[in-house]
Order: C-alpha cells, then sequence, then structure tokens
C-alpha cells in the first residue's frame, strides 16, 4: 500500500510525491537509456538485506573495498531519496554519519557488478525496470535559484523533512519530483544487493583523481527521467551545484 506523503500542487497529470515498501515490484553523464522491477535471468536477488556481517554495519553492503549504503539517502527502505544538496552538502550530510562521498570508481564498481556490466542488472537495457521512464518536466531555473543551503543540511532525516525547510522554494520541487521509494524498483539491484544505482536520483560522487578546483564530483547513474550506463560521467557542474533530480548515497571504509 503507498502512502501518501506530500501532495502534489502541480496541475499536471504527474503523481504525487510518496513513499511505498520495497520489494512490491512497482514499476534517470552523457548518454541515454533506462530499467521496473522485472527480474531478468541475470538479475541479483531482490529481497533487501535487512542485517549486515562482516566489515560493513547494517545498511552497507562490501563492494571490493568499500562498504557502500544499500539505497540512496537517506538509506532507508521505501523512503523517496534526497535531492537539492551540493557535492559540498552531500559530503558533510554523509561525514555526520561516520561516512563520507563515494567515489566514482567505488561507485562504478558497485553498478557494474564486479563483471563490467553496462548496467546493475545486466549488458542490455530494459526500459522501466529501474525509475527511468518518467517524462521529463519543464523547469523554471529562477525558482530553483531561491533554494535556501540552510535547508540542505547533515541533520535532514526525509524528503519530508527536507521540503519543509525549503519554504515557498520547495513548491517547484514538489512540482518536478519522480522519484521512487528505495528498493521498491526490486529489479533494479545489482550482484552486491544494492539499488537504484541508475535511474530515480542522479547520484554526486567524489572523483578518484582528484578533480580540479571547486570541480570534485562526478554525477552518476542519470535519473527517473534518463538512465545511462555504469560508465557514464558528468563532471561539468561544480562543488556548489544543486539540482531537483541529483542525490547522492554513502560509501566508508571497511572496519
Amino acid at each position: 500500500m503507498w502512502i501518501l506523503l506530500l501532495a502534489c500542487v502541480s496541475s499536471g497529470a504527474k503523481p504525487g510525491l510518496h513513499r511505498a515498501q520495497p520489494g512490491r515490484g512497482d514499476s534517470a553523464d552523457d548518454s541515454s537509456v533506462s530499467g521496473d522491477s522485472r527480474g531478468g535471468s541475470d538479475s541479483a536477488d531482490s529481497s533487501p538485506p535487512t542485517d549486515t556481517a562482516g566489515p560493513c554495519p547494517v545498511g552497507m553492503a562490501l563492494v571490493d573495498a568499500a562498504c557502500m549504503d544499500i539505497y540512496e539517502a537517506p538509506n532507508q527502505p521505501g523512503e523517496l531519496p534526497l535531492v537539492m544538496y551540493t557535492w559540498q552538502e552531500a559530503g558533510a550530510w554523509c561525514d555526520a554519519r561516520g561516512k563520507r562521498l563515494c567515489t566514482d570508481d567505488e561507485w562504478q564498481a558497485a553498478c557494474e557488478g564486479g563483471s563490467g556490466r553496462a548496467y546493475p542488472y545486466g549488458d542490455t537495457p530494459d526500459p522501466g525496470r529501474c525509475n527511468d521512464e518518467e517524462t521529463w518536466l519543464a523547469y523554471s531555473q529562477d525558482e530553483l535559484n531561491t533554494w535556501p543551503s540552510s535547508a540542505s543540511t547533515p541533520g535532514v532525516e526525509s524528503l519530508e523533512e527536507l521540503l519543509a525547510a525549503a519554504g515557498s522554494a520547495a513548491t517547484e520541487v514538489r512540482d518536478l519530483y519522480q522519484g521512487e521509494g528505495a528498493g521498491v524498483n526490486s529489479g533494479c539491484v545489482n550482484h552486491y544487493a544494492v539499488y537504484d544505482l541508475v535511474g530515480n536520483v542522479e547520484e554526486w560522487t567524489t572523483r578518484a583523481d582528484g578533480g580540479e578546483a571547486s570541480f570534485h564530483g562526478n554525477l552518476k547513474g542519470r535519473y527517473w527521467a534518463e538512465s545511462r550506463t555504469c560508465q557514464s560521467n558528468v563532471t561539468v557542474h561544480g562543488d556548489t551545484f544543486r539540482f531537483y533530480e541529483i542525490g547522492f548515497r554513502c560509501c566508508q571504509d571497511p572496519s
């Protein structure tokens, strides 16, 4: 049962913001394609883990030499992913939890599932398997520019809390937002049981090559209106850039 959290204020036919429990099977760098909750023959086990054995805390999975959040921030099953965080703010959110932003090579290794796949679920794009087939909506950059940085803080634990702190600037984001609850698309999972690495929200990562002054981030996975391959990169946005479809997830070194 989907539980309504936030009413959509748009007059369009787009559904409002909502969260859902994962595993129901309900159906976004620089090139595009996609992913519903169908589980193909090359799909990993789609049951979300409830505990973690070994060097990673509960809610994280061991991916090569890093622990990675199973879901996009706030890393809670069924919760809608956070957006409108800059690379700097996303890093601060992770740091407040004893974590850090994933590097782009860590993220890519997770997405490839240890075998160099183009998508978390295989080499062939499967439109609708992940949340990547929503209709693109025109946005107002002027409205998005009114977003207060005071809203995107490390203390935020849910999208509802984030939007409540953004005042009138939240209206534009509510109208545009088409993210889905963490784990809802049960087939959008990789070999490590990490979800939504393509589609849903684009994810800030830190460039393993160090980047350059004021450009340390690499956006991976694209978002709900367009997914891209695990290998695709977007490095043209600076450390203080925020957008209505950009989120993140956290990593940490194994204990």
